[in-house]
């Protein structure tokens, strides 16, 4: 009996963290991390300022656990595409056009995650998460110099420029006071453009 009703506990304990989580990138999507403050997610999420500290020392620890899940998803989509079945190019073309496309369907989310001024915490945490998107552009890289179809002197550099590339070219559509001004027809233009361009970096040129 007494186990059942730790099951329960636990099961009610996790539950209440994951609707706070929830409730703290609800308001960071709707206005920014400087919205996401402690007395603003307690009211989101129904409970009380008390029971949150229960569950999170402060404000950053609640924004990088934010910010660690939005990224583990990005990763988890992008190491599917780079174990598919197709070839590199394909991959490396889809994995930078799903990524910035992702980041400009949530722009304010996208916009405070990345680049919103934050406390030395969360910004170590953004630099472990674009290691972590490194790794699965150095898989498709890597597989790309094998078959011959991509050529660079060296993999770690190429994956940082591609990774680069795919994060902090979207500052300015992102930026809320600019990202009112695309189009739909302008920002497929623009996330083409971006995949084209670390495409043809790493591509094999032809010789004349």
């Amino acid at each position: 009996m007494s186990y059942k009703r730790s099951s329960l506990m636990q099961e009610r304990m996790e539950q209440n963290r994951q609707t706070i989580l929830q409730s703290a990138r609800e308001l960071i999507a709707s206005g920014g991390i400087k919205d996401a403050q402690i007395q603003a997610i307690a009211e989101r999420a129904g409970v009380s300022s008390g029971l949150v500290y229960r569950y999170f020392e402060n404000k950053s620890q609640v924004l990088i656990e934010v910010l660690s899940a939005a990224i583990q998803h990005e990763i988890q989509i992008l190491n599917s595409i780079a174990q598919s079945e197709q070839g590199p190019e394909v991959k490396l073309r889809k994995a930078v056009t799903t990524f910035v496309k992702r980041a400009m369907n949530s722009p304010q989310l996208a916009y405070s995650l990345m680049f919103e001024p934050v406390d030395p915490g969360l910004e170590h945490e953004r630099f472990r998460s674009k290691q972590l998107i490194k790794e699965s552009i150095i898989e498709i890289l890597s597989e790309g110099k094998a078959s011959g179809e991509f050529e660079f002197q060296d993999l770690n550099t190429a994956a940082l420029c591609v990774v680069s590339t795919m994060t902090f070219v979207v500052i300015e559509p992102l930026s809320p006071s600019q990202y009112a001004k695309f189009d739909q027809s302008y920002i497929d233009f623009f996330v083409k453009q971006i995949a084209d361009f670390c495409v043809n970096a790493v591509k094999r040129q032809s010789e004349h």
